[in-house]
């Protein structure tokens, strides 16, 4: 029985130990949780320092914005009649120009056919004068170059007629006789005699 005793003795003071040894680290926790607690506390008064003026400056601005939606729509209240009935007047404006646009357009228009019919009358009859004074030259150049192609034409068959006679006569007697120049008569085509 002693060493039932005995182990006993022992088993209680394992777990007396034990017991000791987990409260010291129950302890130990709690001093860690009081250290972090008291940081954290340091920490949120230290947050809440500096984010109360940002929070009393957000709710400020909040407030002021709420001020300036309800003078905008005061605002916009106020005008929308005026607005409407300046968006009727440029409405009846635009109208207005682009009846105005149209009736230039159709006036462009019929200068540009009217333009376009005299530039074609002025073609037409420039046409027919350049015409005219081409068959004109024409005809003075045929009226003028025809009596000088018959004059050319006389004038070289005198020409000829002279050279001939001014040739010396050939003698007859048994001597040969020396071989005729022939006549050089100038080349034309139109040569009248």
């Amino acid at each position: 029985m002693a060493n039932t005793q005995t182990l006993l003795i022992i088993f209680i003071a394992i777990t007396a130990a034990a017991v000791l040894l987990q409260a010291g680290v129950l302890l130990g926790i709690l001093v860690t949780v009081r250290k972090a607690v008291k940081s954290a506390n340091e920490q949120a008064d230290e947050y809440r320092a500096k984010l109360t003026p940002l929070i009393d400056t957000g709710s400020q601005l909040i407030h002021t914005a709420n001020d300036l939606v309800a003078s905008t729509h005061k605002l916009v209240t106020n005008l929308q009649p005026q607005i409407e009935a300046t968006v009727i007047e440029l409405a009846g404006m635009a109208r207005d120009i682009h009846a105005e646009a149209n009736r230039l357009q159709t006036s462009l228009d019929e200068v540009a056919a009217r333009a376009r019919h005299q530039v074609d009358r002025v073609d037409g009859m420039t046409t027919s004068f350049l015409n005219g004074v081409d068959r004109f030259g024409h005809f003075l150049n045929d009226a003028v170059h025809m009596p000088i192609r018959q004059i050319n034409g006389v004038v070289a068959a005198v020409r000829a007629v002279v050279d001939v006679m001014r040739a010396p006569a050939p003698v007859v007697r048994g001597r040969s006789r020396p071989n005729p120049q022939p006549l050089h008569v100038a080349d034309d085509k139109d040569l009248f005699v």
